[in-house]
């Protein structure tokens, strides 16, 4: 059976672009947008991810503080991050805010992590080349954390001896921590790290090619995983009728194109500083990811077996 989450990027709701110095425009979006999170416990959604996202118009660079007051206004909801983008955080930080917020939502806390995209790292001055080998080691760092209270880790990036990571994480019968992928490697590192998957908005062929790595590799080592492990991000606009439906999207296509434009002018600004240019296909999809931005032309290559760019893969 399908199970239903909520993917929330905490925007201003609405067709127009919003005028983000308009504080009660904003305050006005971040209640809403919360009452909206909570009606999902009583329609029946099982869960809700917030993304990560840095330097667009977006407003939603801080989700662990939206998961923990969501915890308190609902009761059987799971939530999370999908994901926390890795190289944003400092390791032993993280690792105490996620065991934090494990008793916060009384275990129903889901743990997703990223490696995020290069075009936001432009802004702090973290190189492309860093971004993988940096997620890998706080990611280590992070399921050490989960094991054992004193951590001590040696890396290129990060040094630490016997620090003390407390609260301890509950321990809950499910698997519960997430990983975003975008190819079968990171599928494959999925499998053997114990983590679910969930793909961005890639085509068919390309998340089920991933998938397929996913289940071997958890065939390999001798691990069960199921439909329950796999999470698949999709756009859904829902009307009375499909005829009802494809004439809303075709009414709101427009607004949705420059909403999206508007809120990635910045990345988009900063690529153009760089020499780079957005892919054609993000001005013309109307996805709100930021992921869109250097992925959205890639996905024919990841379906035919390439990793096209392992920085964020």
């Amino acid at each position: 059976m399908i199970k239903v989450w909520n993917f929330d990027f905490n925007q201003v709701p609405g067709r127009t672009l919003p005028d983000y110095d308009d504080q009660a425009l904003v305050q006005d979006a971040f209640d809403f947008n919360l009452e909206r999170m909570v009606d999902l416990e009583d329609i029946g959604f099982e869960g809700v991810f917030y993304s990560e996202h840095h330097f667009i118009n977006s407003m939603s660079p801080c989700p662990n503080l939206l998961v923990a007051l969501l915890a308190g206004r609902t009761k059987r909801l799971k939530m999370g991050v999908m994901g926390n983008v890795l190289a944003f955080h400092q390791p032993w930080r993280l690792a105490e805010e996620l065991h934090m917020l494990d008793y916060i939502t009384n275990g129903r806390l889901e743990i997703g992590v990223a490696s995020g995209v290069p075009p936001e790292f432009l802004f702090v001055n973290i190189k492309q080349e860093d971004i993988r080998p940096m997620y890998q080691e706080i990611l280590d760092f992070i399921d050490a954390a989960a094991k054992e209270r004193m951590v001590s880790f040696s890396g290129k990036y990060f040094n630490y001896e016997d620090v003390p990571i407390m609260p301890r994480p509950r321990k809950e019968a499910r698997r519960r921590n997430w990983v975003t992928i975008y190819s079968e490697a990171s599928c494959r590192d999925a499998a053997r790290r114990d983590y679910k998957v969930c793909t961005g908005y890639q085509s068919v062929e390309a998340a089920a090619k991933a998938f397929a790595g996913y289940y071997d590799e958890a065939d390999k080592i001798g691990i069960k995983v199921g439909p329950d492990d796999l999470g698949i991000r999709r756009q859904v606009l829902i009307g009375d009728t499909h005829e009802g439906a494809v004439a809303l999207a075709t009414e709101l296509k427009e607004s949705a194109m420059a909403r999206m434009n508007d809120v990635f002018k910045s990345v988009f600004a900063r690529l153009a500083k760089a020499g780079v240019g957005p892919a054609d296909s993000v001005t013309k999809s109307g996805v709100i990811d930021a992921a869109a931005v250097p992925r959205a032309d890639e996905n024919a290559a990841a379906a035919s077996g390439d990793d096209p760019n392992p920085a964020y893969s």
